[in-house]
């Protein structure tokens, strides 16, 4: 076994039912390579969904870095710790460094930008062709539950368990604006058109429209008994009659036209709501169960 201190660091994921698990890899063999491989992760037939996905599996791994013989190995899974994280061995051409619960994951339109937000309060940005972190985002509280690029790649939106939407500069990690009302967690949010409204939905049953610069709400989307786990916005135009507004928009609204929310809640339905009219356009339906299951 090599001094695994001077080695060189490969991440990798391991996924498992709802969460995702990053693993820090080390290999020693090329302690003086820059950061730069790409990594493989399969299991025996090909079928490394089936087996990342239990609580107990072995999967291959190899990594390989310009101009280097590519390194082979393999990851094994002994259970969930206490701590709720996989423990994690290596074969002995890797030593396993750091496994870390990923709750999301999201990547910029450009692709050249990752952010992940994990259980202890922070979440990264990240750049894609070597993981290079570039900016930790620390201000929620709790847990972070969701994050998600704007389309300019330039701002990140998030949500998570101290009830707060806040928005964030991917350049210095700065908080631009945070967003209270929800009175449970929240479960997901959305960026409708380039980012100038947004939406959350929440433990509490609501679905929130918000000014993202000022940090306002607009309009309660959606009010229900059921904790809404899930939202899409989707442009329909004319495919739908999404309906007209009961009153005049708030001149804060854009983007919100031709657009229809579904939203999934936990009591195992659907719902389609107009964004710009808040109508409900497509009746609650019950998820077929294994839809629901997923």
């Amino acid at each position: 076994m090599f001094p695994p201190t001077k080695g060189q660091v490969f991440p990798c994921s391991w996924e498992m039912p709802f969460c995702i698990y990053r693993v820090n890899l080390l290999t020693g063999l090329y302690p003086q390579s820059l950061p730069f491989c790409s990594t493989r992760l399969w299991g025996q037939n090909r079928d490394s969904h089936r087996i990342i996905r239990e609580a107990e599996g072995e999967v291959w791994v190899s990594c390989r870095i310009p101009g280097k013989p590519t390194i082979r190995g393999s990851l094994t899974s002994k259970g969930i710790s206490s701590d709720e994280v996989p423990e994690v061995t290596a074969s002995e051409e890797f030593v396993v460094q750091e496994v870390t619960k990923v709750s999301y994951l999201d990547i910029s339109s450009g692709g050249d930008l990752g952010v992940s937000s994990s259980t202890d309060q922070t979440f990264k940005v990240w750049e894609t062709h070597n993981t290079e972190v570039k900016s930790v985002l620390e201000g929620h509280t709790r847990d972070v539950f969701s994050c998600k690029f704007f389309p300019s790649g330039q701002e990140v939106l998030s949500g998570g368990l101290d009830s707060l939407v806040k928005v964030w500069s991917v350049n210095d990690g700065s908080c631009l604006a945070t967003m209270k009302g929800h009175r449970g967690s929240i479960l997901d949010i959305a960026v409708v058109a380039d980012g100038q409204n947004v939406i959350s939905s929440g433990q509490d049953g609501m679905a929130r429209l918000w000014d993202s610069a000022q940090g306002a709400c607009i309009a309660v989307v959606d009010d229900s008994y059921s904790p809404i786990n899930a939202i899409a916005v989707a442009e329909v135009g004319n495919a739908v009659n999404l309906g007209s507004p009961k009153e005049t928009p708030s001149n804060r609204e854009v983007g919100t036209e031709g657009k229809l929310v579904v939203l999934a809640r936990e009591d195992k339905s659907l719902e389609g709501v107009s964004l710009h009219s808040r109508q409900s356009v497509v009746p609650q339906t019950p998820l077929l169960p294994w839809t629901a299951s997923l």
